[in-house]
């Protein structure tokens, strides 16, 4: 392409429109043929467009074709880039055929060759193929430093639009990869950025993907003011948008309890969600939740299990985990208990790598490593060459700077990563793992002191009764109720912890069972006294059970005392529930 002509023209309106609007840009491509010289470069990349375009609508075999007479022109014009571009949208092209393998065979062989000389939207669509091929490949860091080399690339071009594309890829790779915060982060931006430049496609893409972000963060308002938002602007958005996001909107409605509505969605929209993956798995869960909201347990079930077998190779692992919780919710009332605890345990599983994924992510997202590495490269090139000029030096200390700051944000990620990994996101306690890291040392310290040390296991009364009559998300706010109550009133010393389900563990230095006993008697009393509001109505209220274990009268270990406790939460249980018990006593050593 001439200067002239990227200056203005119709070569340039098609590269502006090419990620905004395929037809027109496919229609500028078709003016552009029309008035360049035949055969000239300009003629080149008019085709080049064109096919891109016809690519972008679906239209694979009109693309291939057009895109022959634009390489034989970029060859007889000895175009390096014309004919590396040509490359990169056979690659693009294989990628909408369904076959990854091709596409990073033509990207290896790009990348073999000597430097192309591409320009920023050049790098842009580049980098963005290599991160769709990665992603179709499994290898989730790689799509996500191609992403982030996207975004980059479209900064420095100035296309708004590629740049919203960008943005919108990212927030949706993050999410893929459980790091919710970098997803909303750069879903936000995305809409915003969509909205500034018109690009109707990616406001009710980035939209629908902030209720879906939202919802697993559980931020269940900001997810229903989102598909407010998706409702009420039809004219930010292309005709007949909203059927394509059907099951983000289905999960705003039942996130707001409104199962009718959120029915009608999941019956008359598409299972695709709002990051273009099959979303089969996503939309089964949420009509089992529909179903079991109605009472329909069995249906449910069965709808939950027909989709894990048929999908166990094809959804993303986030949907299969909460597909895998619905299915075991809907056992459980079935009375179908093994099965219920095989499924949550799969779920458990899943959980964990998702974990491992986001924080693989969130890392990627803070450190931005490319940065880092272009940094480091050009510290080394300013340490050669600061005897040269002042200048050098100057830019020495500040790449030094900036190196230093790198260092301590990565030191401050590590840390909060560790916090992140440690804590249960409903109720913002401290989690198992992180109990049973700590809790050892505390035991140690215990028995060097010659000090007693308890250990409190509680049990929400009644849970499930609540979670059948008000709702799963009325649960949520119990849990998160209790564990308020259990914050504030314990001693700063003290570890809470959530278990699991409506578990909670209170680990307590320095105080026996009697001195335990008392602090949780208190913790009980203020629980009791709690009236918790949801959706404007008042919850009934509900009430624990807890046991009592000290070392070193019930154990010298934290798995001896957790089992004693948990006895001694059983016998509460058995006398009436709304009680406290201590373990019996087993023979263990005295501090005496």
């Amino acid at each position: 392409m001439t200067e002239a002509q990227e200056a203005n023209g119709p070569l340039t309106r098609a590269w502006a429109s090419s990620f905004l609007d395929p037809g027109h840009a496919r229609d500028e491509a078709l003016k552009a043929l029309d008035h360049v010289a035949a055969g000239s470069a300009d003629a080149a990349w008019g085709f080049w467009l064109l096919a891109l375009a016809d690519g972008r609508m679906g239209a694979l075999q009109a693309a291939k074709g057009t895109l022959q007479p634009a390489r034989l022109l970029f060859v007889q014009h000895a175009s390096t880039r014309g004919q590396a571009m040509c490359d990169e949208l056979e690659a693009l092209l294989a990628l909408e055929a369904g076959n990854p393998a091709r596409a990073r065979e033509i990207h290896e062989a790009i990348d073999a060759e000597e430097d192309p000389g591409y320009r920023p939207l050049d790098r842009f669509v580049a980098h963005h193929t290599r991160a769709l091929t990665a992603r179709q490949l499994g290898e989730h860091e790689w799509a996500l430093t191609h992403f982030y080399e996207a975004l980059e690339a479209s900064e420095d071009s100035g296309n708004a639009v590629a740049h919203a594309t960008a943005l919108c890829n990212l927030g949706g790779m993050h999410q893929e990869l459980f790091d919710l915060e970098d997803a909303r982060v750069y879903s936000e931006k995305a809409l915003t950025a969509a909205r500034q430049s018109g690009a109707k496609r990616l406001v009710t893409t980035a939209a629908a993907l902030l209720i879906v972000i939202h919802h697993a963060a559980g931020r269940l308002t900001e997810a229903t003011e989102m598909a407010r938002f998706l409702m009420e602007h039809p004219e930010l958005q292309l005709p007949g948008a909203l059927a394509a996001v059907a099951v983000p909107l289905a999960l705003a409605h039942y996130a707001a309890g409104d199962i009718d509505r959120a029915e009608a969605w999941l019956e008359g929209g598409s299972h695709a969600n709002a990051t273009h993956v099959d979303g089969t798995a996503f939309w089964a869960w949420l009509s089992a939740r529909c179903l079991m909201h109605r009472g329909e347990f069995a249906l449910a079930r069965d709808l939950a299990r027909r989709t894990l077998t048929a999908r166990q190779d094809s959804e993303l692992p986030y949907h299969r985990m909460k597909l895998m919780h619905a299915a075991a919710d809907a056992s459980e009332a079935l009375a179908d208990y093994p099965a219920a605890l095989a499924l949550h345990r799969q779920a458990q599983a899943l959980y964990e790598e998702l974990v491992d994924h986001g924080l693989r992510a969130r890392n990627r997202a803070l450190q931005a490593a490319h940065d880092y590495a272009r940094v480091e490269r050009e510290l080394a090139h300013a340490q050669r060459s600061r005897m040269e000029a002042e200048s050098d030096r100057r830019r020495l200390a500040d790449l030094n700077r900036a190196l230093e700051a790198k260092v301590a944000e990565n030191e401050l990620l590590q840390a909060k990563l560790r916090e992140q990994v440690l804590r249960d996101p409903l109720t913002g306690l401290h989690n198992r793992r992180y109990l049973f890291e700590m809790a050892p040392g505390l035991l140690e310290l215990a028995r060097q002191q010659r000090q007693p040390l308890s250990v409190v296991l509680i049990d929400l009364d009644h849970f499930k009764a609540l979670n059948d009559t008000q709702g799963h998300a009325a649960g949520d706010v119990m849990l998160q109720r209790l564990a308020q109550v259990l914050g504030a009133t314990a001693r700063r010393q003290d570890i809470v912890c959530r278990y699991g389900g409506e578990e909670f563990v209170v680990v307590m230095p320095d105080l026996d069972g009697e001195h335990a006993l008392d602090a949780i008697e208190r913790m009980l009393q203020s629980f009791g006294q709690e009236r918790v509001e949801f959706r404007r109505k008042r919850l009934p209220a509900v009430t624990f059970s807890a046991g009592v274990a000290s070392y070193p009268l019930h154990g010298d270990r934290l798995e001896h005392l957790l089992g004693r406790a948990d006895k001694a939460l059983y016998r509460a249980k058995e006398r009436g529930r709304s009680r406290i018990e201590v373990a019996e006593h087993t023979g263990f050593a005295t501090l005496t």
